[in-house]
């Protein structure tokens, strides 16, 4: 993003010092534009307050009026598309990422009893800045109960009020006025609990009303806060944010399947200081449209595949010891049947392939579903009877997005494999003489174990086939489109270029090396027809459906989306940053900061 000089400074110099003395490499910053000074600079001696608000959807707060949040914006960096977990949609989780600035990974606050934390690991920043300035002066009042008794410790004071927001509201009112605390959070409950009792849309009108009543609430803390004596030797920094959403069903043209039309996880954050230019942090590019009508694969019991007939046939895709290959589909996972660890985690089913078992040992190869990801699975040849699974880039549920893998015979006679997920090469799994996960995968080619050779005698076939699959987690629900198989190694500037198109003509570099293209959006029939050379048609078999879609292709995966808008995680940087206190190395925290102090 444009970076600004922030308003206050006297010189490009002196911006150039503080920016340089805030800045870590870890973090982008967005610093709002600064006005003409005369010269004439006073110390203020910065403080922050923190609102949380439950339950209270961003796009909702954005809809519901608000005057006093919308005066605020015209001097704040702010966003009504920001993100809490996207998996786990309880209070105490979402807390613990605002107060602690770690994610759930981390702080292991996965219910709303707390039970199995790792508090004493990743404590809340309270305790993290008395560590470093024991003097500094927190308060604490919160609606709920459970939030001041476990994520408070530190604080000075630190009250709760039983769930009335009321008594919060008079609390901080009172208390804001005079008291020297540099840093006070407020914590309200009364948005989530109307969107419990009505529905979480301003088209129920108590959900609505409560927004409105946040609103107001807001406006007289900091009527009370700029009443200080002192206000004007002080520089506040006012955070105002929800800490998740609430469940909502969009209306279909509103969802467009990404996690934004996730309404559990939908948030707003407002940054807010007296010297800022508005910034307005935008719901980023979400990928290209899709459309067409395509068959719902699925496992367990419908067991719907279709497969490529005639052993002559079949033999055109297997590419022996030496020959280079590369093969790339689209593909729209839709929920798996157990989701007690995400909406699209799967444990291993293949989708695609050249064998009619999936199990270790099974001579040929497939694209399997991998966790949140997919992988390359192959074996067969010398020295490769038990395979290698090659794991891919994780990537979003129900929108479309574009495996390909390339198997290349180098100079040193051995192959070696290459990934790519969107048109991104990355290996998330570990082997080949390096170290790779999904947060931090590896971009070097793989090599592939002995001297692979995945001939055999089964039948290319999309959808089900049976092997190494683990119950619930293991039944397929996915659509696939635009199946294309090359004899040759793809290079990566063309993968780049052409993986997130959705056609294929003879325009493509590598359109003469086809040995296969499907489609697969035939529309109707019992068949999925090639247009490549061998005329390998799919026949169908199950109970399949034709099915309509409209869906973006080529989607950022969450990990990436969680960058490029607020989250919960990120307040406690910001406000460390505010404060000019270094974040140590040994607290691993995971926000980004998006205001430079």
């Amino acid at each position: 993003m444009k970076k600004h000089q922030f308003k206050y400074f006297v010189s490009l110099t002196l911006c150039l010092l503080v920016f340089a003395t805030s800045c870590n490499k870890d973090f982008e910053k967005v610093i709002p534009d600064s006005p003409d000074n005369d010269g004439n600079v006073t110390y203020r001696v910065p403080k922050v307050l923190y609102l949380i608000v439950d339950g209270a959807r961003g796009t909702s707060v954005r809809d519901a009026g608000a005057p006093t949040l919308r005066t605020l914006i015209d001097s704040a960096v702010y966003t009504w598309t920001g993100l809490s977990d996207n998996t786990n949609y309880t209070d105490a989780t979402n807390w613990t990422d605002m107060l602690t600035g770690v994610k759930k990974e981390k702080h292991n606050v996965l219910t709303e009893d707390f039970a199995g934390n790792k508090l004493e690991n990743y404590p809340v920043i309270f305790e993290r800045i008395k560590s470093l300035k024991p003097n500094f002066r927190i308060a604490s009042f919160a609606s709920s109960d459970v939030f001041k008794n476990k994520l408070t410790t530190g604080a000075d004071v630190t009250e709760s009020f039983g769930g009335n927001d009321d008594a919060v509201t008079s609390r901080l009112v009172e208390f804001v006025k005079t008291d020297t605390a540099s840093l006070i959070v407020g914590q309200f409950g009364g948005v989530e609990k109307a969107g419990k009792a009505s529905g979480f849309d301003n088209s129920f009108a108590p959900y609505k009303a409560a927004i409105n009543k946040f609103d107001s609430q807001v406006g007289q803390v900091l009527a009370s806060l700029k009443s200080r004596p002192t206000y004007n030797k002080e520089n506040w920094l006012v955070i105002v944010t929800s800490n998740k959403g609430g469940q909502f069903t969009l209306p279909v043209e509103q969802d467009d399947k990404t996690l934004f039309s996730n309404t559990n996880v939908n948030t707003f954050t407002i940054i807010y200081n007296n010297k800022y230019n508005p910034t307005f942090i935008a719901r980023p590019f979400l990928g290209n449209s899709y459309s067409g009508t395509a068959v719902r694969f699925k496992g367990e019991p419908e067991k719907i595949k279709a497969v490529v007939q005639g052993a002559a046939t079949n033999s055109e895709f297997n590419f022996g010891p030496d020959a280079d290959f590369t093969v790339s589909v689209k593909i729209k996972k839709g929920k798996t049947k157990n989701t007690s660890k995400g909406d699209y985690w799967y444990e291993w089913p293949s989708v695609l392939g050249k064998r009619n078992n999936s199990s270790w040992g099974q001579a040929g190869w497939n694209i399997c579903l991998f966790y949140n990801g997919w992988r390359f699975f192959g074996a067969g040849g010398q020295d490769n009877s038990n395979g290698d699974e090659v794991g891919g880039l994780d990537f979003s549920g129900d929108t479309w997005h574009d495996l390909t893998f390339v198997v290349e015979k180098k100079a040193d006679g051995r192959r070696y494999i290459r990934l790519y997920t969107d048109g991104v090469k990355g290996i998330t799994n570990n082997g080949g003489g390096f170290e790779a996960s999904p947060a931090k995968p590896h971009t070097n080619d793989r090599q592939l174990s002995g001297f692979p050779n995945y001939n055999n005698n089964d039948p290319l076939t999309v959808g089900f086939v049976g092997g190494d699959v683990n119950g619930d987690r293991g039944v397929i629900n996915v659509q696939l489109a635009e199946l294309k198989i090359w004899k040759t190694a793809l290079s990566e500037t063309v993968i780049k270029q052409y993986s997130c198109d959705p056609t294929m003509d003879q325009s493509h570099p590598a359109y003469d090396y086809l040995a296969g293209y499907w489609p697969m959006v035939d529309g109707s029939g019992t068949k999925i027809k090639d247009n490549g050379p061998f005329a390998a048609d799919f026949v169908l078999e199950g109970p399949y459906n034709w099915e309509k879609f409209t869906d973006l292709m080529c989607s950022p995966s969450s990990t990436n989306l969680g960058v490029l808008v607020p989250k919960n995680s990120d307040i406690p940087s910001q406000i460390l940053s505010w404060f000019n206190i270094p974040r140590q190395e040994s607290w691993a925290l995971d926000g980004r900061v998006w205001i430079a102090n």
